[in-house]
């Protein structure tokens, strides 16, 4: 068997094909046949690859199609030939020992089952998917497999929780148990929300509901508001990283918040979930704890094949059981975790379909062109986008005043107070603020914001207070200076503002100073 030749033929390594020759010998029956859409929901090799390794295992005698006495079948069967090529890449049949119980994922749901009773109704009164917003509904075991996890981790009872996304309900099953202290569910989706909207007020639901599009910034009181995240995200490079990184926006500062995210290896390669997860380790003071058997399964990929004329019938016959599935992560965030800044995606940004889409594989390959590689963004091999954007116009902004003649700077009192008031104004989020006071006289504050940080030292006897307040992201410092002077009320001030983050792009700051009244 020529190896080689045939890894050139299909594109594909090795290891690629001997998972799909692994799943093939693993879902296959009696006979030996495996049906070709199980086959692609385990292999753990995106679709259109997938689909490609087939028809060159078939066209080179690897494969063949049972004979169902001239009835369509989805069946596939190794040959002879194909078995020897399983030899020589080791792959060797092995039963299936997931439990079928909970299907992989460790949990179960029995401690939900009055809400899990109320759910099933409600999934099947859902509004269809719609492919302009990339849905796919999970059935309702999944749903609540999904929930047990959460549930173990201690990521549901007592806790605010956000789901940017909704198409499974989740939502509507988290707010049945009755746990979670808050529940936000951002959805794009006006037919989603008015059901979701609905069902909660029928049955007096903990749950508030907003349409928007997640690809732009978020309203601005859920920022560093949450405990959980959950999302599904589309399964582009950027696509993703929005979506996670949005979720990671609003959890609020600090160790053991949680989000969560299903993603596949059905439109996602190894190499996409390599540079994923470099990425958010590399931005981000969290770790991955959980990367879970892929025990969520979606009606999603049902209805494909029939559009399209390939020379591939096992694909073209509807299946006959779920197999498009995912697995579900989850990360933590360590105590040095700051929420990233919000930000609207930009518009060149390819969002939902590349080659390794279904949609996208379905089409490439009925078309009989090699399938496009998938192009690893720059900027997400090396910096983030988000920070590049913001060069553009300077990273941050910096703010130094000068208060003279105040008339409330004798004492600290009320001072921390004044600070966290002027912090919550400017939309920025307080970490950590000391305040100390001095002998004789004198007093200085310092307060770290996810932002960057406040300081501030006061002279009492001089009745002056010099401050610096500096900003990044949304964060405005002039708000915070603003709140700040109506604490110590000055006869007198300046302010000098310095655009920071420009010089290498050859951009000297320019600051503005107002001279100090006499």
């Amino acid at each position: 068997m020529e190896m080689t030749a045939l890894s050139r033929l299909t594109g594909a390594g090795s290891d690629d094909i001997a998972r799909v020759l692994r799943a093939i010998l693993e879902y296959a029956d009696e006979t030996l046949s495996a049906d070709a859409w199980q086959v692609a929901g385990h292999a753990n090799v995106p679709f259109a690859d997938l689909l490609d390794i087939l028809q060159k295992l078939r066209e080179r005698g690897l494969l063949e199609f049972p004979d169902s006495s001239g009835a369509s079948t989805s069946e596939v069967r190794l040959t002879k030939q194909g078995e020897a090529l399983a030899r020589e890449l080791r792959v060797a049949r092995t039963e299936n020992v997931t439990c079928q119980t909970c299907a992989g994922s460790g949990f179960e749901f029995e401690p939900f089952h009055d809400a899990y009773h109320q759910f099933i109704p409600l999934l099947a009164q859902r509004p269809p998917a719609e492919s302009t917003y990339d849905q796919g509904a999970l059935t309702a075991d999944s749903v609540f497999r999904r929930l047990a996890l959460m549930y173990a981790k201690g990521d549901v009872a007592d806790q605010r929780i956000l789901l940017l996304g909704d198409d499974d309900l989740l939502s509507l099953a988290l707010a049945l148990t009755g746990l979670p202290r808050e529940i936000v569910v951002v959805e794009i989706d006006p037919r989603l929300c008015e059901f979701i909207e609905r069902v909660a007020r029928e049955k007096n639901l903990n749950l508030r509901v907003i349409q928007h599009d997640a690809r732009e910034k978020l309203p601005a009181d859920l920022r560093a508001h949450f405990d959980t995240f959950v999302t599904d995200p589309s399964e582009t490079i950027q696509g993703l990283l929005l979506f996670v990184e949005k979720g990671l926006a609003m959890l609020a500062p600090g160790g053991g918040r949680a989000g969560y995210f299903g993603i596949t290896l059905i439109e996602a390669s190894m190499l996409k979930w390599n540079v994923w997860e470099r990425h958010l380790l590399q931005n981000h003071a969290l770790v991955f704890t959980h990367i879970s058997e892929p025990f969520s399964l979606y009606a999603k990929g049902n209805e494909l094949g029939s559009g399209v004329n390939i020379n591939f019938p096992p694909m073209l016959v509807p299946p006959r059981a779920p197999w498009y599935r995912s697995s579900f992560f989850r990360v933590e965030t360590l105590k040095e975790f700051v929420p990233p800044a919000d930000y609207d995606s930009n518009p060149h940004d390819e969002l939902y379909q590349d080659a390794e889409s279904l949609d996208e594989a379905w089409a490439v390959l009925a078309s009989g062109q090699a399938q496009s590689p998938i192009p690893v963004p720059e900027e997400f091999l090396n910096a983030s986008a988000q920070r590049a954007a913001q060069a553009q116009n300077g990273l941050g902004r910096h703010v130094i005043a000068e208060f003279w003649n105040c008339e409330n700077a004798q004492s600290e009192n009320g001072l921390a107070d004044a600070i966290e008031q002027a912090v919550r104004s400017a939309r920025a989020t307080l970490l950590d603020l000391n305040v100390r006071r001095f002998y004789p006289q004198g007093y200085s504050a310092i307060a770290l914001l996810a932002e960057s940080h406040l300081s501030l030292h006061a002279w009492p006897e001089l009745g002056y207070v010099a401050l610096d307040v500096f900003t990044c992201g949304d964060a405005d410092p002039q708000k915070i200076v603003q709140q700040l002077e109506k604490h110590f009320r000055p006869r007198n001030t300046e302010y000098i503002k310095i655009p920071r983050g420009r010089v290498r792009m050859g951009l000297l700051p320019e600051p503005i100073t107002l001279p100090v009244p006499v």
